[in-house]
């Protein structure tokens, strides 16, 4: 966090200026992209850039140059870092405890063992995934990838003695509400069964990509790509050995990542 004054020597000047170099070799990739378009070069839905230079509304009007390095920006941001921590902790997690662990691998041969050779993970075996996807969960819950979100009090709220104005911007943080006893029993013991099916969680007790109809747009997008990631660690590996399994895991800045790079010894599936 810093003071928002754009003056020399500032953190936030050094932001400002980031920005607008990363908006210069943004701008050059859109128009790259552009004149592969024009030139047939490129099929229009070959990936999210390609879609946003074909994409138009309901009027036909086409996204400005602003709107797609806008678009483009927040995915490049937010689809990185809130994947890479919970796959590096998700490991580091199943590690530690081996029974878990066992089921996840269980249930990822299981569905190995109805594919042919080659053939690539579908929708249906996503959906048979309830025990590798409530790992994940916890693995959210306990360590989530985005600090928290801010939000505007839309009436008085009275909160523990203190009352917030109607009107005041309010930081609501992931952790504190993830890490509470009172909505998670032991919460900093990894659990999976917290998430069994029939175990229904009090509203907005589980909000590591928010809640509500404001959920991250991402949240799908992050489920599908980490259960992908656990179904094709367990496919090529047997097991994962943590080099320092007590090595710390810090939030500053976020996401939550081991503070040494959390080496491990993976060992092939023969």
């Amino acid at each position: 966090m810093t003071i928002p004054l754009n003056i020399p020597g500032t953190l936030f000047r050094k932001a400002v200026k980031a920005r607008a170099k990363l908006d210069e070799i943004l701008f050059a990739l859109i128009e790259s992209r552009r004149r592969e378009l024009r030139s047939g070069l490129n099929s229009g839905n070959q990936d999210l850039l390609s879609s946003l230079l074909t994409f138009k509304d309901e009027k036909g009007i086409p996204l400005t140059d602003k709107e797609i390095l806008d678009n483009f920006s927040v995915m490049l941001h937010a689809s990185y870092d809130t994947t890479v921590s919970p796959t590096v902790l998700i490991l580091k997690l199943l590690a530690s405890n081996p029974e878990s662990y066992e089921k996840v691998v269980q249930e990822q041969l299981g569905i190995l063992a109805g594919k042919k050779e080659g053939e690539e993970v579908n929708w249906k075996d996503l959906k048979a995934m309830p025990y590798t996807w409530q790992a994940i969960q916890e693995t959210l819950r306990m360590y989530p990838p985005a600090f928290g979100m801010f939000r505007r009090a839309i009436t008085d709220i009275h909160f523990e003695g203190y009352t917030i104005p109607k009107g005041w911007a309010i930081v609501w943080t992931t952790y504190s509400t993830n890490g509470r006893e009172e909505y998670f029993n032991e919460p900093d013991k990894f659990k999976p069964s917290r998430f069994e099916e029939g175990k229904p969680l009090d509203p907005y007790t589980f909000i590591p990509f928010g809640a509500g109809v404001r959920i991250c747009a991402g949240w799908e997008f992050a489920k599908t790509e980490l259960l992908l990631f656990v179904h094709h660690f367990v496919k090529n590996f047997s097991g994962c050995i943590v080099i320092d399994p007590n090595e710390k895991i810090s939030g500053d800045p976020f996401p939550p990542l081991p503070t040494s790079g959390q080496r491990m010894k993976l060992i092939p599936r023969s």
